[in-house]
């Protein structure tokens, strides 16, 4: 029980730095190697605040913060800027970051924080639990404002500039921007999480954020794979969460087995292949399940019976669920032709948006467009975009 509550409190705080990579690597598509450094330089900076300044940890976290959203700025800087490659841009800032850390750390490779207040500090319940409670209150902290934040318009912007950036230029978007906040705001989280990280451990190393890039990208893999919704954003990063907690306690307890620490790269580096090659035995399994399925129709008539009415219901459930977001669909449309409040206006053509997008997803634009034209009407679909399925 022990090991898997150590499991579960690792996984909080990584959490964060993964959130961060998940902005840079998916929402972005932006391949950004700042990730190390500014973790380490969150550790640091968190750290010798704390020993040399006394310094709440609470606005040592924040400071850290802001220090990594540096850091991302720096290197949005070479890439937007100075059109320096995305890869080259953030190995540059990483270098920098290496002397920069020495800097800031005084020379120490090491600094231990026995006696200093921690995060978890202000709860009185012992050490795990107040670490738990702490790192889930700081989680819900953080995903409520990026909830908010990538449903605003300068968020969607973000959002839409990593999935077509050149579409976004056509229609006024300055991309360069968008990719520099973005940054930060990766770079804040990794950074942020370092300093929470150091804070749990006791310690902050110059080297902590060797290999912290692809814990990030292995955390946000098994997410994605264990709870595969792309449309929602809210459950997005709650499955990114999910994803770093089972793999710290992965992590956990393959150390348990007794293996020697110099073997924790080699044991990382295992677990991130297994999480990249999820998806493909997933998809290798669901092509087995179907074709036992066949052969168990074509083999047994009792079978088949049950396989029809199965399909049967699985097709009313389908259309019924299609029907319903047409539905919702029509109404918002409905709404918008009556409706005057400016403010009301913003919120119900967002949800017309979200609800196309979902439609268009599933069904397909095509689809949506003869929907609209029979039932709909007015408001084109080329705010959803896409192509068909």
């Amino acid at each position: 029980m022990d090991t898997l509550l150590n499991g579960l409190n690792q996984g909080i705080v990584w959490a964060v730095l993964a959130l961060g990579v998940f902005i840079s690597f998916r929402l972005l598509d932006f391949a950004d190697l700042t990730c190390e450094g500014s973790f380490t330089l969150g550790a640091i900076t968190s750290s010798v605040l704390l020993m040399d300044s006394q310094m709440n940890p609470i606005l040592t976290c924040i400071i850290a913060f802001l220090v990594g959203a540096l850091a991302g700025l720096i290197t949005g800087v070479l890439n937007t800027k100075l059109k320096i490659p995305a890869i080259l841009s953030g190995i540059l800032t990483l270098t920098a970051l290496s002397s920069i850390n020495l800097l800031v750390s005084g020379a120490r490779s090491s600094i231990g924080l026995r006696g200093a207040d921690r995060f978890y500090s202000w709860l009185n319940i012992g050490i795990k639990n107040a670490t738990l409670v702490s790192g889930i209150i700081i989680l819900i902290v953080i995903i409520g404002a990026m909830y908010w934040f990538f449903g605003t318009e300068a968020g969607s912007a973000i959002r839409a500039t990593g999935d077509n950036e050149k579409m976004c230029r056509a229609q006024g978007i300055n991309t360069d921007n968008t990719k520099i906040i973005g940054l930060m705001l990766s770079n804040a989280l990794i950074s942020l999480s370092g300093a929470l990280v150091a804070q749990q451990q006791g310690t902050a190393t110059l080297s902590m954020g060797t290999g912290a890039i692809v814990i990030g990208l292995a955390s946000v893999i098994i997410g994605e794979t264990l709870i595969p919704i792309k449309r929602n954003f809210a459950l997005t990063l709650v499955s990114i969460i999910i994803g770093s907690i089972v793999y710290r306690i992965i992590f956990v307890y393959v150390l348990l087995v007794g293996l020697d620490t110099e073997y924790i790269k080699l044991i990382t580096a295992i677990i991130v292949v297994i999480a990249l090659c999820l998806p493909m035995i997933k998809a290798k399994t669901l092509a087995f399940v179907k074709t036992t399925d066949k052969y168990l129709i074509n083999k047994y008539p009792k079978y088949a019976e049950y396989a029809k009415k199965r399909d049967d219901n699985k097709e009313a459930k389908k259309q019924a669920a299609k029907e319903k977001l047409l539905a919702d669909i029509k109404s918002l449309t409905e709404q918008l032709k009556t409706c005057t409040d400016e403010k009301t206006v913003r919120k119900q053509h967002a949800k017309l948006v979200r609800a196309k997008e979902k439609y268009v997803e599933k069904y397909g634009s095509k689809e949506l467009e003869e929907a609209e034209e029979k039932e709909v009407g007015s408001i084109s679909v080329a705010a959803v975009g896409g192509e068909d399925k």
